[in-house]
């Protein structure tokens, strides 16, 4: 695969980026993504307060600020949302307006951050989001993993899966996308952050019924579709959490 110039947006596939902040000191990488749908932007876990300014770069490269319309959370941690008030002064400034899509219980700590948003609250609309273009988005619901009410994204077009936290890497050996070690990287994410196998299996199962043509991560790296079904069924395999540590 062609090496990517990370000092830039990265087109992933057609209209979507990645829009993260390469930090080769950091073996804990952040993903934002931004989906561009006709005049309609969306933008995945945006990302927090130290990486704004790099983030706002890449996406000021790909996209305008008044195109931004939906800004999807997969749960409340700070390192993929803090930065969304940041967002909203800049959007709502030029007289534009996006809203927040989550769960009803992350929203609820997402407030804290400062927000200003409507919440578009996916629990509360069949879990699912249809762009103006017809386009849809399917939320699968990923209990514990790591948040009660966390989520992934598929969007049905691309066939791609935002995965959040799920398929996430944890090591100083990055590349935009998973390379031979990827398996060991995503091993030491899960094993210390996701619950348990039981849990993890619970949601990884649900995937089954979707054509996944790459997974995107909110950590870690890119999974391209050549390896998608070898990383599914390393995740069913993954003892985590309270067995990891016993």
């Amino acid at each position: 695969m062609k090496k990517s110039d990370l000092t830039k947006a990265v087109e992933i596939a057609d209209g979507i980026y990645w829009v993260g902040f390469d930090d080769p000191t950091a073996g804990f990488r952040c993903n934002p993504y931004i989906l561009n749908d006709g005049d309609e932007t969306v933008f995945f876990d945006p990302g927090s307060v130290p990486h704004f300014p790099m983030v706002l770069e890449k996406t000021l490269q790909v996209t305008t600020l008044n195109k931004i319309k939906h800004v999807v959370v997969t749960h409340q941690d700070p390192d993929l949302c803090s930065a969304i008030p940041r967002f909203e002064e800049l959007v709502t400034g030029i007289g534009g307006a996006f809203d927040i899509c989550t769960h009803t219980r992350a929203s609820v700590l997402i407030a804290y951050y400062g927000t200003i948003s409507n919440f578009y609250r996916v629990d509360a609309n069949d879990w699912k989001l249809t762009l103006k273009s017809g386009r849809t988005l399917r939320f699968i619901f990923a209990p514990f993993l790591h948040f009660p009410a966390a989520f992934m994204t598929y969007d049905e077009k691309s066939k791609i899966l935002f995965s959040g936290d799920i398929f996430g890497g944890l090591s100083f050996d990055w590349s935009l996308y998973a390379n031979e070690h990827y398996a060991e990287a995503m091993k030491a994410w899960h094993e210390n952050y996701m619950p348990s196998n039981h849990i993890l299996r619970h949601t990884i199962n649900k995937l089954d019924k979707f054509e996944i043509d790459m997974i995107a991560p909110q950590h870690g790296s890119i999974i391209p579709k050549k390896d998608v079904k070898n990383y599914i069924e390393i995740l069913k395999n993954c003892e985590c959490g309270e067995f990891y540590f016993e």
